[in-house]
């Protein structure tokens, strides 16, 4: 990465708001059509986003995790039923804008990356897959039982079907990869879509926290084997659920677990590592936005930190781009909490 791209990093992040402005005021000026009684304010929203992950993608200089982004940004628009030409005509507006109003030394790299997703739009090749619960198979059939079980206003009851499902057999790694977080994914799909409100997408999650919590205290667990592992999702992640599950596995694999849980701030984490002594630190990162945050943290504890602990990364915002994880200084990426587990008993084997 140039001093060019982080400066130019630094100048979106902290403009993102101006910057928006001027482009969604620029769009509908060209797109009439796209404006609606708080048009300005919607495409301002929209865009400001689309900044702060432009910001993201150029800290780690990589064009796809852009691309990815306004893929998905373009999904977003389709499922509220509004075309899908304005993910292009907002990008073509923010180029512009930034081809404008940034200066000189820092508009090259920023260009090049909108250049590159409108691309990939045109091309389709940015597409991202989604995961749905499938009715027609069992694990499908509990993820929905359980969801339309919560939403009715039956946490108890469907907890206590998870319970009875792991007293009949099914693992409780079964139970978190192929019900509960297959749910927070459902749950988080209706609720972008505006199927549901933030009110019963919390009542989810706050379910499968207790859910989770039941279900580890009936699990069984491997004796102790001395080593110890610190969870955590970086600063400015409100999302616990994965890591929490990831915590849960480690400690039924017989380690101990430090479980932080979510927007652990960094300059808390390497105090925290040389306190417990701390073998492994596995990091979440649920927004490419995170990504400095996760780098910057990293860079911390190498810094801080006498014992060189192993790292493993994970999360939505590394999913799309694995390669990442060397860029922000971790040991390994993990594509899952069953591979969060076996990835960590490897990095710290010996």
């Amino acid at each position: 990465m140039t001093d060019n791209t982080l400066f130019a990093s630094t100048l979106l992040e902290k403009g993102a708001s101006g910057y928006a402005g001027m482009a969604a005021s620029l769009m509908l000026e060209r797109h009439a059509d796209a404006n609606t009684s708080d048009g300005i304010n919607i495409w301002k929203s929209h865009i400001t986003q689309r900044v702060l992950e432009l910001s993201a993608a150029l800290s780690v200089n990589h064009p796809q995790l852009f691309a990815n982004r306004a893929a998905w940004f373009r999904k977003a628009l389709l499922a509220r039923n509004i075309d899908e030409k304005y993910v292009a005509a907002s990008l073509e507006a923010l180029r512009d804008t930034l081809q404008e109003r940034l200066p000189e030394v820092g508009r090259k790299a920023p260009i090049a990356f909108i250049d590159y997703a409108l691309d990939a739009l045109s091309k389709g090749t940015a597409t991202l897959d989604e995961l749905e619960p499938n009715p027609d198979s069992t694990t499908g059939k509990q993820t929905l039982d359980y969801l339309q079980s919560v939403l009715e206003g039956n946490s108890a009851d469907a907890i206590d079907r998870l319970l009875e499902a792991l007293k009949s057999g099914q693992s409780t790694t079964s139970l978190y990869t192929e019900v509960l977080l297959p749910a927070q994914r459902e749950i988080g799909r209706l609720w972008h879509i505006g199927d549901i409100t933030i009110a019963e997408e919390h009542m989810v999650t706050s379910t499968t926290q207790r859910a989770m919590s039941v279900l580890s205290q009936h699990s069984s667990r491997k004796a102790p084997n001395g080593k110890t592992i610190i969870a955590a999702s970086v600063a400015t992640n409100a999302h616990d659920i994965g890591i929490r599950a990831i915590a849960d596995l480690y400690q039924m694999a017989g380690w101990r677990v430090i479980y932080l849980g979510s927007d652990i701030p960094v300059d808390d984490l390497p105090p925290m590592i040389s306190y417990f002594d701390a073998d492994l630190l596995v990091l979440s990162a649920t927004l490419d936005v995170q990504i400095p945050q996760v780098s910057a943290t990293i860079r911390d504890i190498r810094k801080r930190c006498e014992k060189q602990i192993k790292i493993l990364v994970g999360g939505y915002a590394f999913d799309q781009a694995p390669e990442m994880a060397k860029s922000v200084g971790a040991d390994a990426y993990t594509t899952s909490i069953i591979a969060a587990v076996e990835t960590g008993i490897t990095l710290t084997a010996g």
